[in-house]
Order: C-alpha cells, then sequence, then structure tokens
C-alpha cells in the first residue's frame, strides 16, 4: 500500500509532498517519490494530514449502548442507582454490538487502539477483530461477582499472541475487590506478562476510606501488594498525594486521565503538573461514553490542557505540544506499541483533511490538533488495512440499527 503526496509533522512543523510506503503490516518507507511494486490503489493524500493512529487510554467501549442515559450525577449514585441495575441486564450480544458501536466512533475520530475493561470480553474481542481496531482488552473482575475472577486465564490463553488482541487483567478497583482478589489477579498477570488495568483513587472517598480502614491511600495499598509496576495502567488518579505521585513514578506504572469524564461527574481534576514533574507517563482516556459522552481523544486533548491551566493558574502550563506527546509517544511507551511514521513501525493512522476552517490559517499545526480541531478524519488504517477511506465505514448503517435496537431492549 502507498499513501502519495500526503503532509507529515516534523519537528512540529507541517511537512507536505510525503509517500509512505507500508507492506505486511508495517511502515516500510517513508520519503519522497516512492514506489509500490503491489498493484493496490495509491491513496491520494494531497491535503490531507497523516498522523500515527490516537490510543483510547481507557474506556468501557460496550457503555456506549448507554450514551445519554444517565447524564448530571455524581460517579457512586451514577454507578449504583442507574448504571449497576441496567448492566445486570447486559448480556454477550448486546456487548458485541456496543462494541462495534463504540469502534465505528473510535475509527472516526482516528483512534487505532484502545483499552478497555468490562463485561464478556470474548465479544468484546471478536467485535473488535471484526471492525480491524487494536485493543488491550480486560474482563472486569468484583468481588461482588466472584464467578468473574476464574473466568480471566481463560480468556488470556484464548487470545495471547493474537495480531490485534492483547488480553490484560482488569480487576475493577481497589474499593470493590478484596485483598485475596487483588493478589490473585497480580498472580496472573505475572504468569502472562499481562497488563493490569485498574480504576485507582478516582474520588475523594475513596481515599479517605482507605486512609481510615488501612492507614495508606490506595497508591500506598496496591503497593504493598506489588502491584505498581511498567505494567500497570493506573485509570483516573484523581486524587492523589505528590508522596503517591513519587511512589508511581518509581514503580514506573502507568497513569490514565480522563478529564472529561471526571469534570462531568464531578470526581475533580487530577494533578497532572505533579504527576510528571515526578516522572510518571501519563497518557489520555476517555472513559465510556455514558460519562464522557463521547470517544474523542482530540476533545480529551484539548479539555485536559484548559483544565490543566486553571488547576494550577498558569497559562504557559500544558501546552499543545505538550498534550500532544501525551496524547501520542507516552500512550505508545504505556502499551508498548511501535506507533510512528517512521519505517519498522506499526503501520496504524489516521488521515485527516486539511481543508478544514478550523485548520486554517496554518500556523501552527499542533495547537490546531488540540485546540481547534473539530472533525475532519478521512481515513483509518490498522495494521496497514483500510477501516474507513474518505469517510466511508462499510457495515455502518446496520451497526447503528442494532446498537439502537439493544438500547432499546436493555432499558424496555
Amino acid at each position: 500500500m502507498l499513501i502519495k503526496d500526503v503532509s507529515i509533522i516534523e519537528s512540529g512543523q507541517l511537512q507536505p509532498g510525503r509517500d509512505i510506503l507500508i507492506d505486511g503490516g508495517k511502515i516500510t518507507n517513508v520519503g519522497r517519490d516512492l514506489r509500490d511494486e503491489s498493484d493496490d490503489e495509491p491513496i491520494d493524500g494531497r491535503g490531507k494530514l497523516a498522523i500515527p493512529g490516537l490510543i483510547n487510554g481507557h474506556t468501557h467501549l460496550a457503555m456506549t449502548l448507554l450514551r445519554g442515559y444517565a447524564d448530571d450525577m455524581e460517579l457512586m449514585p451514577w454507578l449504583q442507582e442507574k448504571i449497576w441495575p441496567l448492566e445486570a441486564k447486559i448480556n454477550e450480544e448486546d456487548v458485541r454490538w456496543g462494541v462495534k458501536l463504540g469502534c465505528l466512533e473510535q475509527i472516526r475520530f482516528g483512534i487505532t487502539c484502545y483499552s478497555d475493561m468490562y463485561y464478556f470480553p470474548d465479544a468484546t474481542a471478536q467485535a473488535t477483530k471484526e471492525m480491524g481496531l487494536r485493543a488491550f482488552l480486560s474482563g472486569v473482575v468484583f468481588d461482588m461477582k466472584p464467578e468473574l475472577l476464574g473466568q480471566v486465564e481463560p480468556f488470556i490463553r484464548r487470545w495471547k499472541g493474537d495480531e490485534l488482541i492483547t488480553p490484560a487483567v482488569g480487576p475493577h478497583a481497589a474499593y470493590t475487590c478484596s485483598e485475596e482478589t487483588l493478589l490473585k489477579a497480580k498472580e496472573i498477570a505475572d504468569r502472562h506478562d499481562a497488563m493490569i488495568h485498574i480504576h485507582l483513587s478516582e474520588t475523594r472517598e475513596e481515599v479517605d476510606g482507605f486512609l481510615l480502614s488501612k492507614g495508606k491511600s490506595p497508591v500506598e495499598y496496591l503497593d504493598s501488594l506489588g502491584l505498581l509496576n511498567s505494567r500497570l495502567a493506573a485509570v483516573h488518579c484523581v486524587w492523589i498525594s505528590p508522596e503517591d505521585c513519587y511512589l508511581l513514578a518509581e514503580r514506573k506504572a502507568n497513569v490514565v486521565s480522563c478529564t472529561e469524564s471526571n469534570l462531568k461527574l464531578t470526581s475533580g481534576i487530577a494533578p497532572l503538573n505533579t504527576m510528571m514533574k515526578a516522572g510518571i507517563n501519563v497518557c489520555l482516556g476517555t472513559d465510556g461514553a455514558s460519562s464522557n459522552n463521547n470517544l474523542s481523544i482530540f476533545e480529551e486533548m484539548k479539555t485536559t490542557a484548559i483544565a490543566q491551566k486553571n488547576a494550577y493558574h498558569t497559562p504557559a502550563d500544558f501546552s499543545a505540544e505538550q498534550i500532544w506527546h501525551m496524547a501520542t509517544e507516552n500512550a505508545a511507551q504505556a502499551f508498548g506499541l511501535n506507533l510512528g511514521l517512521r519505517p519498522g513501525a506499526l503501520a496504524d493512522m489516521a488521515l485527516i483533511d486539511l481543508k478544514k476552517p478550523w485548520f486554517w490559517p496554518q500556523s501552527n499545526i499542533i495547537s490546531h490538533l488540540v485546540y481547534s480541531i473539530a472533525g475532519g478524519v478521512d481515513t483509518t488504517i490498522v495494521n496497514g488495512k483500510v477501516l474507513m477511506q474518505n469517510g466511508v465505514i462499510p457495515g455502518e448503517e446496520e451497526i447503528l440499527q442494532k446498537a439502537q435496537e439493544r438500547f432499546l431492549r436493555l432499558t424496555s
């Protein structure tokens, strides 16, 4: 596959007229006047910008079915009164179409990989493969449903080594999993060298509860169990102390910040400046569409930058370049993916139509991508396969109809 005459970003500047050659799911060359020995029709990149595929570091994709169902509530009432009762009715077919709807949306936002924690992970994995996205998937583990823990290792064995699906371990949170459950989750993750995906220090109540009951913060508690390491994706981390930050950094744990969801649920604003000064690798996630309410990393970048500037009362902090780095290089590091527009990297990318008013005047392209973009992803490619071209995704209409049917079933 050859992408002709596309623009790329080099040293923060827009560089037009580049060709990108793809073979076997990887980029083999980036330059000028490249030739493709295959018979594939070249993709016309004129007027478009190629970017590395974006990574959604945390979501619950099947919950896209619940978008708009329960708004304007705090986290625990939202979970206990609305979400958990409805989730008790969810089945594999609901998950299948909810995931496909979420994949559809992510493809349109230039997201090529996502990290997910939810029920029926096999259905999530199969639907994701059918849509062509890359994913790190874990079945959620709660003490209130003890049978879920026994499903973790068989799921890992079924999907380990897959080209697109990387199985992970997903204990929901320290406050919903006992010490025994967390230790068993760690044991499984260690045995398979798998990532652990967990909600951590999301609310003040969670942290206060741990300090009272255990004399430790949730971060310190997980560290005492040996869960803090480079394979940990610690999600939210809104209420963490400087000491927590240095501990996470020392253990090389990754933090996934979900600013829009945290703001909407009034959970708070994560101290990202403190985290980054401590040396934590921070990347971005959207959380589920039931609490965001969309799956756009572009929106997440802008909201994160603005929220952090206000939290620290310093407009110079969290520049567009810093946020872009967080959404690209930091995310690739967190999930161990070789992404970027360079030879040898995975052929996961998006082409963005630059002939949109929010990209003009053509001044600071990184600023435009973080602060002003309002759409325009034209083409999305994963593992060298085109999932969307010229804004067209095959099978979209069926997915929309099936998703509506599943929502009506759940809420009837």
